[in-house]
């Protein structure tokens, strides 16, 4: 198998992205583009350059690429395809001064500036594009993308440069090939200039919030008025070494998806991060998943069209939900990220192969009146029924939908409850909460959300002080007997019991109304408390929504105002639940 040149220890200046190395001598390797597959009696070409020097070899392979890409536009033109090449002319940046890579980090920055006002501008009206723009007027990007936005903006925050420079190099290559430049880790200023990537990516993010905000981030310059030496045209050189071409029949490599997953865990372990059984046994999943649709195993022969198939795949023929099929593309984009970071590829992906999430598919309705009463006035609730299937998680079925409604917990916190997160308050003793906490190896979703949440006083004589003492008496970590079944693996658990809840809502229940799920429990509950008049301090103390930030969808996430303990019994106890009366002992 080849070793990428600008990856090897010795070499301290970057190259042409197609020059590789065999037993110490120089080779170009390229393969042939996707559209152009039928117009070429190969898939690779592979010319050794009968040198181990490496700057003779780069100079001879920018050559190559000048007359390669001239082949691949002729193929193009001739077969009626776009004029587009396979890639810009190969920049050699043996020379550059730091001056040079500081302002690829710039043109690196209003690129990303740019995709964002590109992804705005069909929505766009004229008053945003006057001398004087109306930023009232500016279009938002979707709920979707600004959470991601908020989430890479506090990833990034708490990375130190060394640990972007291994996270996110992938990702700067993609863009900063475009113009074809080849980073190289041995480069003597790489790690500057990640530090300025980081910093550019920072930068970006203030002015998506400004954009989302309707602060600001108007008028700004685009990545083509950046001056940089990119812009220079290579000087072919005269003394340049071409051979004959060689045809290699296959791309195998030797690698697998599975090889990429090995190598993921060994990057997280390095920088020490999380790495979450649940997780790799999805990832494991998808990665089987994948090798059986598309038939292939060795990473060599998957590229942009099998993932894409695949994509298409999942949502067409198994039905998934967008949120789903894009968790699972991404798991394929990440192994094959770390495929191209560790010089196993030579091409990535390329960008979106994510499906768009519309608008409002986030959006999820409340249960009213009428749906709570149904629900509530099942046998599960009403006579001690319970369904035997796994997935309805025993007891949970009772308890999950309880708390939820009556609290305003979400499903993850209710599940992750355990006997020392049943306590009195340590400011009234007498009064017993549900700690909503990330103690134990709990996840909690945001710093916000750690919470203490009154307990409703029927719930202690429907049997939740039995379940504590159970789960006390046999060292449980959680309350439930499903999470003891299944390892305590939460996301199993909470994967099983929302399918469960979605078959068993629509079937048995007849609740067919649009976005109600089991996040409409919060819902109805965020609902009882404002008819109730409670204010918006109540509510985010009960609930764990942040102070702060762009309407709650951006800006700094703060823990809520502290609430006297007292007012937010008072707001649990004194909510009004008719279906209550009905509800019988769970045991």
């Amino acid at each position: 198998m080849h070793n990428i040149v600008h990856n090897m220890a010795d070499d301290e200046m970057p190259i042409t992205n197609h020059l590789t190395t065999r037993n110490g001598m120089c080779q170009y390797v390229r393969r042939v583009p996707e559209d152009l597959r039928e117009a070429f009696p190969f898939r690779r070409v592979q010319v050794s350059l009968r040198t181990k020097d490496q700057r003779a070899a780069r100079q001879a392979a920018i050559v190559l690429d000048q007359e390669w890409d001239r082949q691949f536009a002729q193929a193009r033109q001739q077969r009626g395809l776009g004029s587009e090449i396979d890639g810009p002319t190969a920049v050699d940046t043996g020379s550059w001064t730091w001056e040079d890579w500081e302002a690829l980090a710039r043109w690196f920055c209003t690129a990303l500036q740019e995709e964002d006002w590109r992804a705005r501008l069909k929505d766009m009206p004229g008053a945003v594009l006057m001398a004087s723009p109306d930023l009232r007027a500016l279009p938002r990007r979707s709920n979707s993308d600004v959470k991601q936005h908020i989430a890479l903006d506090a990833s990034l925050k708490a990375m130190t440069v060394a640990d972007y420079a291994t996270s996110r190099v992938g990702f700067v290559q993609a863009y900063v090939r475009r113009l074809g430049i080849s980073l190289s880790k041995t480069s003597p200023h790489f790690d500057r200039f990640m530090a300025s990537c980081l910093a550019a990516e920072l930068a970006y993010l203030n002015l998506f919030q400004q954009r989302e905000t309707r602060m600001g981030g108007v008028g700004m310059p685009h990545p083509d008025s950046i001056a940089g030496p990119w812009r220079r045209a290579a000087e072919p050189a005269s003394t340049a070494i071409v051979a004959p071409v060689i045809v290699i029949p296959t791309r195998k490599i030797g690698r697998t998806l599975s090889d990429c997953g090995l190598k993921w865990q060994e990057n997280r372990r390095t920088v020490k991060k999380q790495v979450r059984p649940e997780y790799l046994r999805e990832m494991d999943h998808t990665i089987a998943d994948f090798m059986i649709h598309s038939g292939l195993s060795d990473i060599g022969e998957i590229g942009r069209k099998q993932v894409l198939a695949y994509r298409d795949y999942l949502g067409s023929t198994k039905g998934y939900a967008i949120q789903t099929i894009n968790k699972k593309v991404g798991f394929l984009s990440s192994l094959m990220a770390t495929a191209l970071n560790a010089g196993w590829i030579e091409t990535a992906l390329g960008g979106e192969i994510f499906l768009e999430i519309p608008e409002d598919e986030d959006r999820r309705e409340p249960y009213n009146d009428d749906e709570l009463e149904r629900i509530f006035a099942h046998p599960i609730f009403t006579e001690g029924h319970r369904f035997s299937q796994a997935k309805a998680c025993a007891e949970l079925q009772f308890w999950l939908p309880l708390i939820a409604c009556l609290h305003g917990m979400i499903s993850s916190e209710i599940i992750q409850l355990g006997p020392d997160t049943i306590a009195p308050h340590p400011d009234a003793p007498e009064m017993l909460c549900f700690v909503v906490t990330n103690a134990g190896d709990r996840r909690v979703k945001a710093f916000a959300r750690r919470r203490w949440v009154p307990i409703r006083k029927e719930l202690l004589h429907l049997g939740l002080p039995d379940l504590v003492r159970a789960a006390r008496a046999t060292d449980q970590r959680f309350l439930w007997s499903a999470m003891a079944r299944h390892g305590d693996d939460v996301t199993r658990v909470s994967g099983y019991f929302s399918s469960f809840w979605a078959a068993f809502s629509r079937k048995d229940l007849k609740i067919e109304t649009e976005g109600t799920t089991l996040y409409s429990f919060r819902h109805a509950f965020q609902d009882e408390l404002s008819r109730a008049g409670h204010p918006d301090e109540i509510k985010k103390a009960l609930m764990g929504h942040s102070e702060g930030g762009m309407t709650g969808r951006y800006g700094t996430k703060r823990k809520p105002r502290v609430v006297n303990i007292l007012e937010l019994n008072e707001a649990i106890q004194g909510a009004r639940w008719p279906f209550l009366a009905a509800v019988m002992s769970s045991s």
